[in-house]
């Protein structure tokens, strides 16, 4: 469960094996940066075993520390934060630090994650109630955040709550518009069939035609012909009587079979394009997909001297 939190610092902070350090820590102040690094590892250390063994007030107190007062530009620390916090059930705390994640850390593998969780806080509204009930009470003695957290090279923060959750919504469509959706998938599968059964039909059709030459051959008046329908080679009379019946058959059937076939897949194929566009223009009605043409019957039609395949599409 908390494996992301090795990975939040995989980019930034080396997990080898640390020296421990002296019982009497030094002022931070007159530390060099490399020595504020190798405290800021330890506490990591010491704070993901401690969300490991299921210690997450430990976990949050060593992630606070480590980024408040040893590696303040070390803002993958906010995840860590946020998701010690969100255990412990600190809404508000988890909330500021995966927002500051997300402002601080463009480019990191643990975004989604952090977008995840600030969903889940928004659903809830835990973060609501919890600063309703701090609003209510006399006393300051537990702050969601500390003031440690205003670090000095930090830029301004200017996503706000509405921005943020248009910003998360179209990255979650951009994922899934590239995603191939079930209609799509089945409108190509009907479409490889139907052609499959259309191909089938045509070699039928050219075995029926192939065999009624033989036959007009063979019932031609000459030396060698027989009357029409009256062969006297039992193969011949096979021919005439199943053998090109059973091709026109085939040939009448994967032609209608293939026909409905590939027109409910290009119909589902281009429904499928039709919604995404729809969906995906700006401004545009979120729920455009579903005023969309729609398949709504499909099957054989038959006329006279041959079939065929029809579809209803309403727009």
């Amino acid at each position: 469960m908390y494996h992301s939190l090795a990975l939040a610092l995989s980019l930034s902070v080396a997990l080898a094996p640390l020296p421990v350090l002296a019982a009497n820590v030094q002022d931070p102040s007159t530390m060099s940066d490399d020595e504020k690094m190798e405290m800021a590892k330890q506490l990591y250390g010491e704070g993901d075993a401690a969300i490991n063994a299921g210690d997450a007030a430990t976990a949050l107190a060593k992630f606070e520390e480590a980024y408040n007062t040893y590696a303040p530009s070390l803002h993958v620390f906010n995840i860590n934060i946020g998701l010690a916090a969100y255990e412990l059930g600190d809404c508000m705390k988890a909330k500021t630090a995966f927002q500051r994640f997300l402002d601080l850390v463009p480019d990191h593998p643990a975004r989604a994650q952090a977008q995840e969780k600030l969903l889940e806080i928004e659903r809830s509204k835990c973060a609501e109630q919890q600063a309703a009930t701090a609003a209510t009470t006399t006393t300051t003695s537990s702050t969601p955040i500390s003031a440690d957290y205003e670090n000095e090279d930090a830029p301004e923060l200017t996503s706000r709550r509405t921005e943020r959750e248009e910003a998360i919504e179209t990255e979650r469509e951009e994922t899934d518009s590239k995603r191939a959706s079930g209609k799509l998938i089945a409108g190509a599968a009907l479409t490889g069939v139907g052609v499959v059964g259309i191909i089938g039909g045509a070699v039928s059709l050219g075995i029926a035609n192939k065999r009624a030459n033989e036959l007009a051959t063979l019932a031609s008046p000459g030396p060698t012909g027989f009357p029409e329908g009256d062969y006297s080679d039992d193969d011949v009379a096979n021919l005439d009587r199943s053998g090109l019946p059973a091709a026109n058959t085939a040939s009448v059937v994967l032609f209608v079979a293939g026909g409905v076939l590939t027109t409910v897949g290009v119909t589902l194929i281009v429904l499928d394009r039709t919604s995404k566009k729809k969906a995906g223009k700006p401004g545009g009605d979120k729920n455009a997909s579903k005023k969309g043409p729609r398949l709504t019957s499909v099957g054989p039609t038959m006329w006279r001297g041959g079939a065929g395949a029809a579809a209803t599409v309403r727009f």
